[in-house]
């Protein structure tokens, strides 16, 4: 199996060309909510890709990766895009390439002063990127749309983006993703038609499919089967559990906005404690609080992280049985799990090589642990 990429203008969407000789520097990988980078070369030799110069300029041009097509189809599914952020000539070593995702150039664009009353949370995300991102007829920014998963979401009042507090759109939606029960978002790619692939913003109360009351995920990765490593990692460092929470804010005059303790009482663990602040512009005490309960709810049985990579040949496929988000089943027999590991994992991203694929999965229901 192998990936396919071509170059992509980064502010129409319309396809440069081919580039069959590109090769990433390792594996690319997908993320809610955050955006990834990576690294990919072309050789120049006797007999270059037509039009490599164009198809490689820095800030203009997605690098898109496609998957291997279907039956019938002409081209594969785009898997992943990486702005080209920085590009290196070397005598000898082909052209070197920086990639970010498409969430980077989030981070490149800043928002002015802004207010939402009342307003859904969905809603507001998608005002928000349409607004900074969006290529227009009067703006420049990247093909993007933006689709709502599963409804508009709670209501929000939300007023304290400010164009003085030099914000970026990157930023600003993980601040508004960080209150308990935000928004969801991701970046992926479609073909809009034969010359063209277009940027989607999916965002919603959460991204993904779970599966239907009494059944399994219809994604399953098994070893014995398409698995071919897995690892589970538990932790209670900083940063990793906590059972007191608090939130606070940038204080004035001797006064600094928290939120109450938010702790865990029927733990046995002695008290371990974690303060951050959320956004340093946040006054409502109630804001703090979701942002700790929030917190709270991530940490206070500590970290879990499992880590199953599959040959790509055997195991669902990306982009039709899977998208991140879902969740995704697993049945793993070892000697390091006695009793089997067994259970169920939201995928909230993933890795994929030309020969594997990972899921980066956050585990909500596992049995053999102990």
């Amino acid at each position: 199996m192998a990936i396919s990429w071509v170059a992509v203008n980064a502010n129409s969407g319309m396809i440069i060309g081919d580039l069959p000789t590109l090769s990433a520097g390792g594996a690319l990988k997908q993320t809610l909510m955050r955006y990834e980078s990576q690294t990919a070369n072309l050789p120049i030799g006797d007999d270059p890709p037509e039009g490599w110069r164009q198809a490689t300029r820095p800030g203009a041009v997605f690098l898109v990766a496609l998957s291997e097509p279907e039956e019938n189809e002409p081209r594969g599914l785009p898997l992943w895009g990486g702005l080209i952020i920085r590009r290196t000539r070397k005598v000898g070593n082909g052209v070197d390439l920086s990639l970010v995702t498409a969430e980077g150039y989030f981070d490149r664009v800043y928002v002015e002063d802004e207010a939402f009353t009342a307003t859904a949370q969905n809603i507001i995300v998608k005002t928000m990127a349409e607004k900074y991102a969006k290529t227009t007829v009067t703006k420049r920014g990247l093909p993007l749309r933006v689709q709502i998963v599963g409804g508009n979401g709670v209501l929000r009042d939300k007023n304290t983006w400010k164009d003085a507090a030099d914000k970026t759109l990157y930023s600003a939606l993980t601040d508004f993703s960080g209150l308990i029960g935000g928004s969801e978002w991701t970046v992926g790619w479609e073909w809009v038609d034969e010359e063209k692939l277009g940027l989607v913003l999916y965002v919603g109360d959460r991204i993904g499919r779970t599966p239907p009351a009494g059944l399994g995920p219809a994604a399953q990765f098994s070893l014995p089967g398409s698995v071919t490593e897995a690892e589970l990692v538990e932790g209670y460092g900083a940063d990793e559990g906590a059972n007191d929470v608090m939130a606070v804010s940038t204080g004035t005059e001797g006064a600094r906005p928290q939120s109450p303790h938010q702790k865990v009482t029927t733990d046995l663990r002695p008290r371990f404690e974690y303060r951050w602040t959320p956004e340093s512009d946040i006054k409502d005490i109630s804001t703090l609080t979701a942002h700790a309960q929030r917190a709270l709810a991530a940490m206070k049985d500590g970290s879990l992280a499992m880590t199953l990579t599959a040959n790509r040949g055997e195991a669902p496929k990306l982009g039709l049985d899977w998208f991140i988000g879902d969740d995704v089943g697993f049945d793993i027999e070892a000697p390091e799990f006695p009793d089997g590991l067994v259970g169920t994992a939201r995928c909230v991203g993933w890795e994929l090589t030309d020969e594997t694929i990972t899921p980066l999965i956050d585990v909500t229901a596992v049995r053999g642990i102990d």
